[in-house]
């Protein structure tokens, strides 16, 4: 062990033996970093960064998953925390009104976040950062919930729905609490991304309908002005479940997810806005588990096989392995990007023995320093 390491440890080894909250986290160098604990362990929850540097995390599983394939297992988590990225310190906030998982947290520009599940038939939950409250501001959008929730430049959310009858969608309002009629679209809806366009508009990419057929080179543009839906280029390869990434240019990048065959897709491609169409733009080796633009331009990823980082250089199209890894095999933990460029990777799943049969719900703090 070298001595740069062992000093680097006594620091933090000494931060924690002192317990207050006035106690600064030692610097961390590059690469990857165990800062703290959740109040408690967590899988499928929700994480939002706060306008004060601040992380709520709410919600999630408690229960492992079964080991026989098409079991649902619930434990479902009504607490809250907010993680301080400056001491490493986790502390508790008011409780949600409903126990939930596998939320959407979104940032409103009032410093209030709003809470709507992806899965399941739950209010929309708003809270209050000096409060430490939650309220219920109105009723579940869906019976099926809510597949992508958008915040456009006038405040209101778009909110889209796979729903076993196709696309629905609505606009929420958090100013009044008011959601709008519910509209058909013709969009498959499940396992789409939704992606803010600097002009204000809403990329619409992927996804198939329940049960359905795909709909090879469905993709759609939301204009907020005009609340009409319009056709977006076509993919090279129709997939569902993948990773969009709006890029500095204001290009999107659109990787992973899975073919109509049941395979996955291993090629990224761009969608311009200026030109409306979809281009080639190099090959990942990895499905990504999570993918997130750094303030250096390049993208962030986690291999949802391995734990593997890596980072994608849009200029070259190259995808380079950082070094560093949160395995053994590990999901259902969230991924943040702080204020400062650093990345926050709270809770999930894992194993012991590298193998595919999770073993405990972890309440570990990461952060990597690219």
């Amino acid at each position: 062990m070298t001595a740069r390491f062992v000093i680097a440890l006594l620091g933090i080894s000494t931060f924690w033996a002192c317990g207050s909250d006035s106690v600064m986290m030692p610097d961390l160098e590059r690469g990857l970093h165990e800062v703290g604990n959740l109040t408690r362990p967590r899988n499928l929850h929700v994480a939002t960064l706060l306008q004060n540097g601040k992380v709520l995390i709410a919600g999630g599983n408690a229960a492992l998953p079964p080991a026989g394939e098409g079991v649902i297992k619930q434990d479902l988590i009504v607490s809250a925390e907010i993680f301080d990225p400056e001491t490493g310190i986790s502390t508790r906030t008011g409780n949600m009104n409903a126990s939930r998982s596998k939320d959407h947290g979104i940032l409103l520009s009032d410093g209030r976040v709003l809470i709507i599940s992806s899965s399941l038939r739950l209010p929309i939950e708003k809270y209050e950062p000096h409060s430490g409250r939650f309220d219920a501001v109105a009723d579940a959008p869906f019976s099926v919930g809510t597949e992508t929730a958008t915040v456009l430049p006038n405040g209101e959310v778009l909110l889209l729905s796979g729903h076993p009858g196709g696309g629905r969608w609505r606009v929420f309002d958090p100013a009044t609490g008011t959601l709008s009629d519910t509209f058909a679209m013709d969009h498959p809806g499940y396992g789409h991304t939704a992606t803010l366009l600097k002009d204000g508009r809403v990329l619409i990419v992927g996804g198939q309908p329940f049960a359905g057929e795909w709909l090879p080179g469905r993709n759609f543009i939301f204009d907020p002005s005009s609340k009409a839906f319009s056709e977006a280029g076509s993919l090279h390869v129709d997939r569902i479940l993948h990773k969009a990434v709006l890029l500095q240019d204001g290009r999107v990048m659109i990787v992973g997810g899975y073919r109509r065959d049941g395979r996955r897709a291993l090629t990224v491609e761009i969608y311009d806005p200026e030109t409306n169409t979809f281009s080639p733009a190099g090959t990942s080796v990895m499905d990504p588990l999570a993918a997130l633009l750094l303030p250096s331009g390049r993208v962030f990823f986690i291999h949802r096989d391995n734990g593997n980082f890596a980072l994608y250089n849009p200029d070259t199209q190259v995808f380079s392995p950082t070094g560093h890894n949160i395995g053994p095999w590990r999901s259902g933990q969230t991924v943040t990007l702080l204020d400062d460029g650093r990345v926050l990777i709270a809770g999930g799943l894992k194993t012991t023995d590298g193998g595919h049969s999770p073993e405990s719900i972890t309440d570990q703090i990461f952060i990597f320093t690219p």
